[in-house]
């Protein structure tokens, strides 16, 4: 009686619960598993045990005991007819995990496999953010200032970052003050990592001190550190414009008036 009564505990488990998309909520590294609850004989009295497994390979009634056994957080078997859940931690993103139960009375007399549910994790969120970049000036003009800096990666200095945020002020540059500072455009699109890049500036003004910084961001909006804020100073270059208006005049000098020269007195001896 107890063992015929297991089996249709597992046909209540096959039909109500552990359906494709039984789990409530997924993470990168967990899986939420809900199920029916049968009772100790068939529909009646309540359960003592569930053996939950799970496997990165079809679980079947042949391989269930070979099957990784989850024992952490799993419920009492409730009233017949209750949905339980327990969540499945620990797993590695992006793969496929198939899960099945079993439940037992106080015999213990175990009912049949349940059905079987997979479920792919999500990847593993990108938590990573580019590098900070070591930026220089390597040239300046009265007018523009040449920086160049080597390329970081997606993930630090792995993969290609998405795009650069360059900066100047006439002021120093902080991370606090980074987005009050003037943004610049003609960046080029990020290199491979190590890849020396640079940007020209242009319309800039004489003898003035600037400053410079960059950021990095990946693909999915994580931002790098700020980078190291460079100055220099607009020389002045240009010299002051060629006379082009030179005139010659006729000046006249008055020579009519005779020099009175002092009388000298001769003495004899």
């Amino acid at each position: 009686m107890k063992r015929w009564c297991g089996v249709l505990a597992f046909l209540v488990l096959a039909s109500g619960s552990l359906a494709t998309d039984a789990h409530a909520q997924q993470a990168w590294n967990s899986v939420t598993v809900s199920w029916t609850t049968p009772g100790d004989d068939s529909l009646s009295g309540t359960a003592s045990q569930f053996d939950i497994r799970y496997s990165t390979s079809l679980i079947t009634a042949a391989n269930f005991a070979s099957a990784t056994r989850w024992t952490t957080g799993v419920p009492a078997p409730s009233t017949p007819g209750s949905t339980q859940s327990v969540v499945v931690t620990g797993l590695s993103p992006g793969t496929t995990y198939w899960f099945a139960l079993k439940t037992a009375d106080e015999v213990p007399n175990w009912a049949g496999i349940s059905n079987v549910a997979s479920k792919t994790t999500a990847a593993a969120p990108d938590l990573i953010r580019p590098a900070a970049i070591a930026m220089t000036i390597t040239a300046q003009t009265d007018s523009t200032v040449t920086v160049q800096w080597a390329a970081v990666g997606d993930d630090s200095l792995t993969g290609t970052a998405t795009s650069y945020d360059l900066r100047m002020s006439t002021s120093a540059i902080t991370a606090a003050n980074f987005a009050s500072a003037t943004s610049l455009t003609g960046e080029p699109a990020p290199a491979a990592p190590g890849v020396l890049q640079t940007v020209t500036v242009r319309g800039l003004s004489r003898q003035v001190t600037y400053w410079f910084a960059i950021k990095a961001a990946d693909d999915v909006g994580n931002v790098s550190a700020i980078s190291n804020v460079p100055s220099v100073t607009t020389p002045d270059t240009t010299p002051p414009a060629a006379i082009t208006n030179l005139t010659l005049g006729l000046v006249w000098m008055n020579f009519s008036s005779a020099a009175v020269l002092p009388s000298r007195r001769w003495h004899g001896r």
